[in-house]
């Protein structure tokens, strides 16, 4: 069984940490965290719980690009799989980012299965996670070190994990590059609709969002219209395409239907527009002009709480109208888009495994 990379095990003072994802985009968090690690430490390597919603082998490689691992082969592994990897090569300490009932499982065999061996375990939190979930807490409850992705999130979990009791640590780390200008690039032409499962709810709010975005590309023959559905697919908008277009009340041309990694259509993105916020986030993060549509609600039913003082707030009217927003930067550095020098993650994960080489950590 082999793994992404597989290092000789570290001199003292570098801890090897063994990385465990069970999703295709958390793979790719923990790839860019296991990245920040410096070059001389000990990584064991990335691998990705194999579970009913287990992702293909081509969905992972493609969230590892751009990271350092990708091309690499990264194991699909059991939870018992997990723990019989663990047992054998020891590492100092285990980065859980994988749901909350996942890390709970794999965080309570790794803190108890053997007398002797005690490693550190630290696990992300998903992206974004606001508001502050008592669940995630407390599915992190056996955890060392809770590791968030903005200050924000830093201090609503600190103050709530004080609140339950919980004495585990709250880290933070950078998911995103500090880049100060939006590369140059050529024609950008094309106005990306990022689609999330499940959203909007019901066929009259989807065929509302699918006739507004189809009248764009009408009004509009200079611009490519794109509705990204993601890997998923987002069979229930696609279905309400489809009758659309079947019963005459839009033309099939004025849509570019695209799959594969939201990434790939920064290049010559104008604008992106979404409901939730994980792709606005990504979008924010490679400088492209951002919408955050409110029409069908605001809260964390719709996954958009964070972007609130973003400035990125519109409605229907504004995407037909390609108004599109930068955040404000005070509402970047508090969220997700600090400088990299803001990070104390490594340095609290290695102070812990240094407790644990010591036998002094609880």
């Amino acid at each position: 069984m082999s793994l992404v990379p597989t290092r000789p095990l570290p001199v003292l003072g570098s801890p090897a940490v063994l990385a465990i994802a069970d999703s295709a985009p958390r793979a790719r968090m923990s790839a860019v965290m296991l990245g920040a690690l410096p070059e001389a430490s000990g990584a064991l390597g990335l691998a990705v719980l194999r579970s009913a919603d287990t992702p293909s082998p081509a969905r992972i490689r493609a969230e590892l690009e751009g990271t350092r691992y990708v091309g690499r082969r990264v194991p699909l592994l059991t939870v018992g799989q997990v723990r019989r990897l663990v047992r054998r090569r020891r590492p100092d300490a285990i980065l859980l980012n994988c749901s909350g009932p996942h890390t709970e499982a794999l965080s309570w065999s790794s803190r108890s299965f053997l007398r002797r061996y005690r490693p550190v375990v630290a696990s992300s939190l998903p992206v974004p996670a606001l508001p502050a979930a008592e669940g995630e807490w407390l599915h992190r409850s056996r955890v060392d070190l809770v590791v968030a992705h903005s200050h924000h999130e830093v201090d609503e979990y600190t103050n709530l994990g004080e609140k339950l009791g919980l004495k585990g640590q709250v880290g933070l780390a950078s998911l995103y590059p500090d880049r100060d200008e939006r590369p140059e690039g050529g024609y950008r032409n094309r106005v990306v609709f990022a689609a999330r499962p499940g959203l909007p709810a019901g066929t009259l709010g989807r065929e509302t969002l699918l006739l507004t975005l189809a009248g764009l590309g009408e009004d509009r023959p200079d611009l490519e219209v794109v509705l990204h559905v993601g890997p998923e697919g987002h069979p229930e908008l696609l279905d309400t395409w489809k009758a659309l277009v079947r019963s005459g009340r839009a033309r099939e041309s004025a849509l570019t239907v695209v799959s594969g990694p939201l990434r790939e259509q920064f290049d010559r993105a104008r604008g992106l527009a979404a409901l939730g916020s994980t792709p606005v986030l990504e979008a924010v993060a490679a400088r492209v002009p951002s919408l955050v549509i409110t029409d069908f609600g605001v809260g964390p039913d719709q996954g958009n709480s964070v972007f609130e003082g973003s400035g990125l707030f519109g409605d229907l009217k504004d995407l037909r109208a390609c108004r599109f927003h930068r955040p404000s930067r005070a509402w970047g550095e508090r969220n997700h888009f600090h400088p990299v020098s803001d990070d104390d993650w490594m340095e609290r994960l290695y102070d812990l495994c240094g407790q644990a080489a010591r036998g002094t950590l609880r």
